[in-house]
């Protein structure tokens, strides 16, 4: 099933693909920083194809919901599409794809310790002129808001490692759990914490405060695609919300 968010600063649709039934929902988000970080969409979609194309892979009791690409006009500028795409697509300069069209580091723009300036790579960036200032993390935030999964994941780039949702030391209960198994399962490491430099404003941490439990999930570098670690991680978290071992 297909689900509309709504549209893209710049009107692109944005969606999100579901499928199965029952009380467990794992909701996994990739492309939030758009063609900068295009091979976590292709990595999103590459999950939603490993279950859909054998749906007896998600077990029985466990709805799965993929958001693809969220920042929808930072994919556009650098390939040229709004859907699937491949890397032959992928323009030479990404760093254009980051933000959304209207200049914002989507990543920066929840409520969470937000400010006007965020931080990336030590350079200044927009966090927007208010928390949620932005259309596309409002329609998510509705979305999740509107569904209550019991964990969601961020796809980013690059790391790598598994990085635990918290804001101001808040977790929710079941986050540290999932995200070790995910780790240990796809061999990422597990990190509490980006340490690099500040990052304010971030979707993951923000989920901590509604008590959502959220995790990202940084790829290697920003050309890998990596499926079958995290098809891993993915079936480890499955089992861990189901009370089982994968």
């Amino acid at each position: 099933m297909v689900r509309d968010l709504g549209l893209s600063g710049n009107g692109y649709p944005i969606q999100a693909f579901q499928m199965g039934s029952g009380d467990h929902h794992l909701m996994i988000v990739g492309g939030i920083h758009g063609g900068y970080e295009w091979n976590s969409i292709l990595l999103a979609y590459g999950l939603w194809d490993y279950f859909a194309d054998e749906p007896e892979r998600l077990p029985e009791g466990v709805r799965l919901t993929i958001v693809p690409a969220l920042n929808l006009d930072g994919q556009f500028a650098v390939t040229g599409q709004t859907g699937r795409f491949t890397p032959a697509d992928v323009g030479a300069d990404t760093t254009i794809g980051r933000l959304n069209g209207r200049g914002v580091d989507l990543n920066r723009n929840w409520p969470c310790n937000w400010q006007p300036t965020g931080t990336w790579r030590q350079q200044p960036v927009s966090g927007g002129s208010e928390p949620f200032s932005e259309i596309e993390n409002r329609h998510l935030n509705y979305f999740i808001t509107l569904e209550q999964p019991d964990l969601v994941i961020f796809l980013h780039s690059a790391l790598p490692g598994v990085l635990i949702g918290s804001c101001d030391g808040q977790e929710a209960a079941t986050t540290r759990a999932w995200a070790q198994a995910y780790a240990t399962a796809s061999g990422y490491p597990l990190y509490d914490t980006f340490a690099a430099y500040e990052v304010t404003g971030d979707a993951s941490d923000y989920l901590a405060i509604v008590g959502i439990a959220s995790f990202t999930v940084e790829l290697t570098d920003h050309f890998v695609i990596e499926l079958d670690r995290n098809v891993s991680g993915v079936r480890q978290v499955l089992a861990a919300m189901k009370g089982e071992d994968n």
